[in-house]
């Protein structure tokens, strides 16, 4: 089985100078719509509630899974990263059904960095039947495509088609109704471990049986996080130099990408999405939240990112020891 490192592969290679080796080919993520350099924005205007119908309006939220017209398939689609590491192509989704006019319904979704409107009809087949949904997104993005669903004991299941031919055309979901609030003290749950499959190394292993005798093979091994990512909260108060000085890469990306997830900031990056898409209490609302950071956050995102873009330069693209 392969280990999934939470720990660096290599130590700091000096060079004849003392200085450490430069890695020219480093990268930090930095995800769209998260910019700090923008004013904080002031509370929205209250909408206005629909009393006939309260009880539609608002977020859906919960997992955006193949359709069952896609199991078939599911070795193609799934993701196998290692043994004990699977991602089946499900993201957590936000239908937020926010006005209702007559039979009109207007809203948006909110899933794997997309945030994209939509509007159609409810309606009845029969009196004793549930309202049923048919909403369909603009058609001007390669990931738009049709809603129908209903609303039956506190649920919303359904069932969505892409209008295009993409990767998972058809998906089926069943949502809780959530409200979203902002909480700096929220802390992060072990709920799935972090692993990003798009960085990893392999390592040739040999073993020694005697007699001349070696057995050698090549092992993948991925980039992850440790415990230290439970214990940081970068959003209730300001962080130290000597806090974050000795993490890893994956720590540091995580604890300031997990100020971006309290703010319901939906992720673009696969592995991040996964890894907060698992946390109970994240709900994906925004795609852009360049305004929402309190000054504790601005800086302590700050003091993170100069660490993490060292850590990717100077050394291995997993951190530091």
């Amino acid at each position: 089985m392969k280990t999934l490192l939470s720990f660096l592969l290599l130590a700091v290679v000096l060079t004849a100078c003392g200085n450490p080796t430069k890695n020219s080919d480093a990268s930090v993520i930095v995800e769209p719509g998260t910019d700090t350099a923008a004013a904080r924005s002031t509370d929205p205007a209250p909408v206005a509630v629909d009393d006939e119908n309260a009880e539609f309006l608002g977020s859906w939220v919960g997992y955006f899974r193949k359709g069952s017209a896609d199991e078939h398939d599911y070795d193609e689609k799934t993701l196998y990263v290692d043994e004990g590491y699977v991602w089946n192509r499900e993201n957590k989704i936000n239908i937020s059904i926010d006005k209702i006019v007559g039979d009109s319904v207007f809203g948006h979704s909110v899933v794997a960095g997309n945030d994209r409107p939509f509007s159609g009809h409810m309606f009845r087949d029969r009196m004793a039947d549930p309202q049923t949904f048919m909403l369909r997104e603009p058609g001007d993005d390669k990931y738009d495509g049709i809603f129908t669903f209903f609303i039956e004991d506190g649920r919303l299941q359904g069932t969505w088609e892409a209008y295009g031919n993409i990767n998972v055309k058809k998906r089926q979901y069943q949502l809780e109704k959530k409200t979203f609030a902002y909480n700096p003290d929220q802390q992060l749950e072990p709920a799935k471990t972090f692993v990003d499959w798009t960085k990893k190394v392999n390592t040739k292993k040999a073993e020694d049986f005697g007699d001349g005798e070696f057995y050698e093979w090549m092992q993948e091994e991925y980039a992850s996080a440790t415990p230290a990512i439970y214990e940081i909260n970068a959003s209730s108060r300001l962080l130290t130099k000597a806090e974050v000085e000795n993490l890893k890469k994956g720590d540091l990306t995580i604890i300031r990408n997990t100020i971006y997830a309290r703010h319901g900031y939906s992720f673009k990056h696969r592995p991040l999405r996964v890894f907060f898409d698992a946390q109970p209490w994240y709900i994906p609302v925004h795609t852009d939240i360049r305004a929402d950071f309190t000054d504790i956050e601005k800086q302590n995102i700050k003091l993170l990112l100069s660490y993490e873009k060292n850590a990717a330069e100077y050394y291995d693209s997993f951190g530091r020891g």
